[in-house]
């Protein structure tokens, strides 16, 4: 039921709904990994893996303004925490992957609270007036690892509360708080992780469409199929007994079950379903374990945003729920397999 990269005009040719992307660090306009035989259909790769974020704006001081909303001034609050946390009082132990992780925090948070100050935030625009603003807090007498605890416990009720909010709100809000819950989610994981994972890029803000569930489906249906094509030549390059193929296995297993959910609603509506391509050839080789790993990092990361825009196509909160948890486990499931954490998961940019 989600979602594929804007394209002018709202409308999508089949070429645009296959993209799988490759590895880490590539940029935008890399070459396609996956082209169907017939329609060269593709998708770009993850840009995680790099390690920087653009600066973010100043994030402490005066108390928030009233007209600020609440969700703002959290956000803008997590972002002033992972702030002080990098300029506190054990800052010289922090290391270099604990510092480049919490500026990535402080930044997405910036550019969260941002969002949420605007008149439309599901339009996520980067300019804001009142602009949100949050103490810093004092992390004067706690040791690092408690420090770390504090932000990583403040994203898990964060996450909590934007997942509420995905349940009952509807159309692109619900896809605006189901993004923010996911991306607290994996944050607070990061934080309490014993090696820090890769961060992404903050990247220019693109539109997403609002798609009926049936063309959400339909979508989502279409990247599936190259998805399950993927798996099974990733899984050949494998080595058998290895902790990877069977993870691979396991996934190839989940994809098809929802290709199956998704398939059997197309149905149910009496609409078309989309045929999976003769084949798909990468356009990078896969010739060794490597290759396959990044193969399978670079579909799930771009799995993303097909996902993500069920829950804006989504008519029940029942419904909202099973995209929000179906967002959560391909975010999951990318970061398994190396690919960097996001500011904005389940959003085509």
């Amino acid at each position: 039921m989600p979602v594929a990269p804007h394209h002018p005009g709202g409308r999508w040719a089949r070429r645009d709904l296959l993209r799988l992307g490759l590895g880490l660090g590539a940029g935008v306009g890399a070459a396609p990994l996956l082209a169907g035989c017939s329609t060269s259909p593709t998708v770009q790769p993850p840009p995680g893996g790099a390690t920087s974020a653009r600066t973010a704006p100043p994030s402490a001081s005066p108390a928030p303004a009233p007209t600020v909303p609440a969700a703002a001034t959290a956000e803008q609050s997590l972002s002033a925490l992972a702030a002080a946390v990098l300029a506190g009082p054990h800052r010289k132990d922090l290391a270099g992957a604990q510092r480049t992780l919490l500026t990535f925090l402080r930044d997405a948070h910036a550019d969260h609270a941002v969002a949420l100050a605007g008149d439309d935030p599901s339009s996520r625009p980067t300019t804001s007036a009142p602009s949100p603003s949050a103490h810093a807090p004092d992390l004067r007498g706690q040791s690092l690892s408690a420090s770390l605890k504090r932000l990583a416990q403040a994203e898990s009720r964060q996450a909590s509360a934007q997942r509420r909010a995905a349940t009952t709100a509807s159309g692109l809000d619900a896809l605006l708080a189901g993004s923010l819950a996911v991306a607290a989610e994996t944050y607070a994981a990061a934080l309490s992780a014993s090696k820090a994972p890769p961060v992404g890029r903050l990247r220019a803000h693109r539109p997403a469409p609002l798609l009926t569930d049936v063309a959400a489906t339909s979508q989502l249906v279409a990247q599936l199929h190259a998805v399950v094509y993927g798996y099974q030549l990733a899984i050949g390059k494998l080595k058998y007994a290895s902790g990877a193929r069977r993870r691979a296995v396991s996934e190839l297993a989940a994809a098809r079950t929802l290709l199956d959910t998704e398939i059997a609603f197309l149905l149910s509506r009496k609409a078309d379903v989309p045929a999976a391509e003769p084949a798909y050839a990468p356009t990078a080789g896969v010739r060794s374990a490597g290759d396959a790993i990044r193969l399978v990092r670079g579909m799930q990361y771009r799995l993303g945003p097909f996902v993500g825009l069920t829950l804006a196509a989504a008519a029940t909160p029942k419904e909202r729920t099973a995209a929000l948890t179906q967002l959560r486990s391909t975010v999951r499931t990318a970061g398994a397999w190396g690919a960097g954490l996001q500011a904005w998961p389940g959003w085509p940019d």
